[in-house]
């Protein structure tokens, strides 16, 4: 169940939510697709498949290496901007659980919806690569990935959440109830 918290803040910034949704699903499309071109090399072997299929591999990994550190520190970032908001909560009586729990579950419904775009989106990797690399590279569809990968890509933004939320909730406190305006 949904917080009607989160999903005022996601209706709030609507435009910022995609955006985080699409680089979700990057990250998505990269391991499945790195997945699958490792399946694909071992259904028809070749040493061009082989030398091809470890290339885009490495670049896929390295890929996949920006995408996670891009989208951690945006989430770090994300909540540190929100120390006024989370310091409220805290005034109002809202614990540092209860704080994370939200943060969670936002990031839980980007996850949901980036991986289902993702999903899509790799499913257009694999005809393109059917279309553009037919000799060179044969991209496997693996089920079983798709909730690994869910989960993989879910731990860049909630340990980016959970790493701002201590230095936020300091802050907020402060911030809350000074005067300023």
């Amino acid at each position: 169940m949904i917080s009607s918290i989160v999903r005022e803040s996601v209706r709030q910034s609507l435009l910022h939510a995609w955006v985080k949704v699409l680089a979700t699903s990057i990250e998505i499309t990269i391991i499945l697709s790195w997945v699958g071109i490792r399946r694909g090399v071992g259904l028809n072997p070749s040493i061009v498949r082989l030398n091809f299929g470890i290339f885009v591999s490495i670049l896929l990994m390295f890929a996949f290496a920006v995408s996670f550190v891009f989208v951690a520190i945006a989430r770090y970032s994300e909540v540190i901007e929100m120390t006024q908001d989370i310091g409220i909560l805290r005034v109002l009586g809202a614990s540092a659980g209860y704080i994370l729990g939200i943060l969670y579950q936002e990031t839980l419904l980007v996850t949901i919806l980036g991986t289902i775009a993702g999903i899509i989106m790799t499913y257009g990797a694999k005809w393109f690569v059917a279309v553009a690399f037919p000799e060179y590279l044969t991209l496997a569809t693996m089920y079983t990935w798709w909730p690994m990968a869910a989960a993989i890509s879910a731990a860049g933004p909630l340990s980016g959440a959970a790493l701002a939320l201590p230095q936020s909730v300091r802050q907020g406190v402060i911030q809350a109830i000074s005067a300023e305006e």
